[in-house]
């Protein structure tokens, strides 16, 4: 078995087959979303919101509010991530039978958020913050927190559980807890804005 000199805790070779086969698998599923999809509107997810988002992230910016401008662009790029994650749950649901794959992967190997638990305090707390100027959350932020949760009950009720729709689930739960929390500080910044204004 030979060592990477780069890092030393990855090993090539037969002992570490498991894991390449895993990590391959999840490569072919990223390769037929961007390029053999039909490209179907996914329900409840609408992709313009990114864009527009982005657009008003760097309204704010122009205007001079680099603080509201940095945190509508993390909002944006958790919110593309989370849309990436349901793009990839709704090609690889129909097609799970396709192509063989090994089970019993390590969910906390493949998920960098801490699992399940940690992503559903995420959302739990997001839940209950309203932001500044605000007298309750807006329409689009419930959405994201029922998305949110609604994969996280999906993990629930699986079976059988296929590890890469798990992660996928808990990755997409966890981005939109991060958009919430990036939108709940980005209003913030904007309604101190006006008050200073």
């Amino acid at each position: 078995m030979t060592q990477n000199s780069a890092d030393s805790t990855l090993f090539y070779g037969p002992d570490n087959s498991e894991s390449e086969i895993r990590k391959a698998y999840n490569c072919v599923i990223d390769t037929g979303v961007g390029y053999f999809w039909d490209r179907r509107a996914i329900p409840g997810v609408n992709a313009d919101e990114v864009v527009t988002l982005y657009k008003h992230s760097m309204q704010c910016y122009q205007q001079g509010n680099r603080l509201a401008a940095e945190r509508w662009a993390r909002t944006v790029k958790h919110l593309a991530r989370a849309f990436w994650h349901e793009a990839k749950i709704t090609f690889l649901e129909p097609r799970v039978g396709d192509l063989p794959y090994l089970e019993g992967g390590q969910i906390e190997t493949q998920d960098p958020h801490g699992g399940i638990d940690a992503t559903s305090d995420l959302l739990e707390c997001a839940a209950q913050c309203i932001p500044a100027g605000m007298g309750e959350v807006s329409e689009q932020m419930r959405r994201y927190l029922n998305r949110g949760m609604r994969h996280l009950k999906a993990l629930i009720s699986a079976t059988p559980t296929h590890d890469l729709l798990r992660v996928e689930r808990i990755k997409a739960a966890y981005e939109y807890g991060r958009v919430l929390e990036c939108m709940i500080l980005a209003y913030e910044a904007e309604s101190q804005a006006k008050t200073a204004a």
